[in-house]
């Protein structure tokens, strides 16, 4: 082989193995994109927090599943569907958003920080094969209903100071997530605890189980609750 067909021979080589890493990492799972960070799971949920710092930017990935996003930040955001151009918007603090992204409204993107603070969501796949609830909705003190599919129910809880809120349905699973940093004190099956709570910390509230959270700080604090079907 002649020194220039050996070059061009490399070239094409090269060429085509970066085009065929970036075909793989297209392909990518969210759960498997290095900035979506798996935190828990379980058969009914995988919860993947995602923390972007200003300029970062993920590889493509494909989300296949329904999921609820929870926003803990207000943030100047981009976004690239494959295959189109990119988008720039804003995301906003305390926000929930449900999407059903089975096929056919699978979707491949990428999404990278645009602005010059920290951005995090919580983005939270919805694995469980029961689709419905039996049971109606909750209806307690402090909690409004936001979002109800066949997937989750999502609650939004604000807790002024010294405030409690009480789950006693056992025969329901829940996970609460706290959108702030926020001292409480939980009880789970009459056992009380006093701690500090992370933003984007969470408690899995399983099926059979009692919970309680009250404020203990100085001043309110917003969760999320959200209610999973099935047993």
């Amino acid at each position: 082989m002649s020194l220039g067909k050996y070059v061009v021979g490399s070239i094409l080589y090269v060429t085509l193995f970066t085009w065929g890493s970036i075909s793989v990492q297209a392909q990518v799972l969210v759960h498997k994109e290095p900035l979506h960070h798996l935190v828990f799971e379980n058969s009914k949920i995988r919860i993947l927090d995602v923390i972007m710092a200003p300029g970062d930017t993920s590889i493509f990935h494909i989300h296949h599943t329904p999921s609820l996003f929870l926003f803990f930040t207000s943030t100047r955001t981009g976004s690239m569907l494959k295959g189109q151009p990119a988008t720039i918007g804003e995301t906003t603090a305390g926000k929930m958003l449900y999407e059903n992204l089975t096929a056919p409204n699978t979707r491949i993107h990428r999404v990278w920080n645009a602005d010059k603070d920290t951005f995090q969501v919580m983005d939270i796949e919805l694995l469980s094969l029961d689709s419905g609830f039996v049971q109606p909705p909750l209806s307690l003190p402090h909690l409004h209903k936001e979002i109800d599919t066949a997937w989750t129910r999502a609650y939004s809880l604000r807790l002024d100071r010294g405030q409690q809120f009480k789950i006693k349905e056992k025969n329901r699973s829940f996970v609460l997530v706290s959108f702030e940093k926020a001292a409480v004190i939980t009880q789970l099956d009459g056992k009380p605890n006093s701690q500090t709570v992370v933003r984007g910390g969470f408690f899995d509230i399983q099926r059979g189980r009692s919970f309680s959270i009250q404020n203990s700080g100085d001043r309110t604090y917003e969760f999320a609750l959200l209610e999973l079907p099935g047993k």
